[in-house]
């Protein structure tokens, strides 16, 4: 079951064929055609269904209109594609033949409402992955009690009734356990995300080796104008930056920034360090990781989630400076010596981090480690993924499910 908004998914199509599983992918026809834009996209290897809803002109308006869009959410539990979801499991229950188990990764939820269904009708067993819980979500929170409520509720139903629950980090599924204690502990898996195992060449950068590089790739949040308390913005990173020789620093921001974001970041910029590389292809922002002496992550501030990127960095980068909060992030970037992590709400601890790296750069005591132990590809997540799958087949076999 395909849903948007993930690699983890696309790492699926590529590497669980290697466990004997053959692929049927059902999805939004908007959805796969974004996937299939994507260079080396595995998926011409996998049947792609695409049904569609005869509501669909119908939720594309009401998606457009701020005020309907407001009332449907207020409604349509867990989200607008909760409609589609339902149709698309009608219909593809009597199209799919020879099925043995749904597997769906969610959000968007209504993957989750799809699945469920899916599985019912076909009298397989369903596996459910939740990279984001909705009872977590931040949007979610902050919405009314009573949608939380509903979605609290929502969540604890189609968890209830998937025979195996995946979630991506340990603290996430303590969390459900908590929140939902009569789920089965031992149907309640947990299998991180990974990192592309691809050959990254920072060659490809086209930094200046002779100054000491602060590599960011992402977007900022919050006001790009002035240091905010417990935001990572443009100034905060400046800051930092500003502490070093003009000279001998140079930023390198990559990604999408637009030119009010440009002509404000100049000003905190008066010695001209910053360079804007905008987007990038993934193997080229991985290079200019790779090749940066310290590259800046950002965590967001739900301290349950371990986002792809840390993964990715603790593979590619030479040293990283991580803002992120506490929690499971923190823990796994702790636990290597080429990181440096500073709290989003005390972020004045940028600078002596930047100052104490630059220090060690000087003075040529710079040499590139071993990949840290303890982070898997996205081949071995996939693998992971594939043995939860094992697991399900053999409860249906043996009637335990």
């Amino acid at each position: 079951m395909r849903t948007s908004g993930t690699y983890r998914v696309e790492a699926v199509m590529r590497f669980l064929p290697a466990h004997g599983y053959d692929i049927e992918v059902v999805t939004l026809p908007t959805e796969w055609m974004d996937y299939q834009s994507r260079e080396g996209f595995p998926g011409g290897e996998v049947d792609a269904h695409q049904p569609e809803s005869p509501t669909d002109p119908i939720i594309r308006y009401v998606s457009t209109v701020r005020y309907l869009n407001w009332l449907q959410r207020a409604i349509l539990v867990p989200d607008l594609l909760t409609i589609w979801a339902r149709s698309a499991a009608r219909q593809m229950s009597s199209r799919l033949k020879d099925i043995d188990v749904v597997y769906a990764t969610s959000p968007p939820y209504s993957g989750m409402v799809a699945a469920q269904r899916l599985a019912d009708a076909l009298g397989v067993p369903c596996v459910q992955e939740l990279r984001d819980p909705p009872s977590f979500h931040r949007s979610i929170r902050r919405r009314s009690s009573f949608f939380g409520r509903r979605m609290v509720r929502f969540e604890r139903k189609y968890l209830s009734r998937a025979d195996h629950v995946i979630t991506v980090t340990p603290r996430t599924r303590s969390r459900l356990l908590e929140l939902h204690p009569r789920l089965d502990p031992k149907r309640m898996h947990v299998v991180t995300n990974g990192y592309p195992d691809i050959e990254v060449d920072p060659s490809r950068s086209g930094r200046d080796p002779s100054r000491f590089t602060v590599t960011y790739v992402g977007t900022f949040q919050g006001s790009v104008k002035a240091r905010e308390e417990s935001v990572f913005t443009p100034a905060v990173l400046m800051e930092g930056i500003s502490e070093l020789p003009p000279d001998q620093v140079s930023l390198r921001i990559v990604g999408s920034v637009s030119g009010q974001q440009k002509k404000n970041i100049g000003k905190l910029d008066p010695n001209g360090v910053v360079e804007f590389l905008g987007l990038v292809d993934r193997e080229i922002a991985l290079a200019e990781v790779a090749a940066a002496d310290v590259a800046v992550i950002l965590a967001d501030d739900d301290d349950w989630w371990i986002g792809r990127k840390a993964f990715e960095y603790l593979r590619y980068a030479h040293t990283i400076l991580a803002v992120v909060p506490p929690g499971d992030t923190t823990d796994l970037l702790r636990s290597h010596k080429r990181v440096d992590v500073v709290s989003p709400y005390e972020l004045e601890g940028i600078g002596p981090a930047l100052a104490a790296r630059f220090e060690q750069w000087r003075r040529g005591d710079w040499e590139r480690g071993p990949v840290p132990e303890g982070i898997q590809t996205d081949e071995s997540c996939v693998a992971g993924i594939a043995e939860v799958l094992e697991l399900a087949l053999q409860d249906a076999d043996t009637g335990a499910g």
